[in-house]
């Protein structure tokens, strides 16, 4: 698609579009796609779907979670788009305290990671985290605040105390990895060879490769990669944190 020079947000939504047909070469548990998109003009909505268990309801007289394998989002990037976070819309069955399980079943996203240089895998990420309740947020005392409070509620007093998800003692719902982890040893190498690493003697040098338990690791983190000076010498691991 050839793009207007004079159009800043044309060349972002076709960069954005790049980023989330990577996903779905390197994933086996997303798949993004692009909605109702016009000839020549890059797409401004796209669905995402997830392909692993999270809680998609509760019963009503046992309050045991209801699980599903497929969840699906809208993601809408409107004109305020790129300044502001596209607009997302869930569209399947969900019980999470930071998505609405009713309409208009808006998502809470962190505004200020987003302008900080999120892009939209990056979004996946985070809410493929949040499907499988690695990620999410239910403490109704304090900011932020959930935006589902009914789920919170379930959160605190049923799930964690039984044990069915808790973050902080990393009991989640599935533990599928974003990506298979040979993509993650390659996306992770991409990011090294482009990367220069000025260590404390002021010379620069390449990272080359990772080690092998990179590669098992990092399946989770591979948007975020901090990398420690030095760590370009063999043997040498490159260390990485989950969000």
């Amino acid at each position: 698609m050839a793009t207007a020079a004079f159009d800043p947000r044309q060349v972002r939504l076709e960069d954005e579009w790049r980023r989330l047909d990577a996903v779905n070469r390197d994933s086996d548990f997303v798949r993004a796609s692009q909605v109702d998109a016009i000839p020549g003009r890059a797409a401004e909505r796209f669905r995402v779907t997830f392909l692993c268990k999270g809680i998609v309801g509760i019963d009503p007289g046992s309050q045991e979670p209801i699980y599903g394998n497929e969840h699906s989002v809208l993601m809408y990037c409107d004109q305020e788009f790129p300044s502001e976070v596209p607009r997302l819309r869930w569209e399947s069955p969900i019980w999470h305290p930071n998505v609405q399980h009713d309409e208009p079943k808006n998502v809470c996203v962190n505004r200020a990671e987003w302008l900080g240089g999120t892009g939209l895998d990056d979004l996946c990420r985070q809410l493929f985290d949040m499907v499988q309740y690695r990620n999410y947020h239910a403490d109704d005392s304090r900011f932020p605040y959930p935006l589902d409070r009914d789920v919170a509620k379930w959160v605190r007093e049923y799930a964690e105390p039984r044990s069915i998800v808790d973050k902080k003692r990393g009991i989640s719902v599935d533990d599928k990895p974003l990506y298979r982890p040979s993509a993650v040893a390659r996306r992770i190498r991409i990011q090294a060879q482009a990367a220069e690493i000025v260590p404390t003697a002021g010379r620069r040098i390449r990272i080359q490769g990772v080690t092998p338990a990179v590669e098992v690791q990092a399946s989770a983190a591979v948007a975020e990669v901090p990398v420690t000076q030095g760590s370009a010498r063999q043997g040498r691991r490159i260390k990485f944190r989950n969000s």
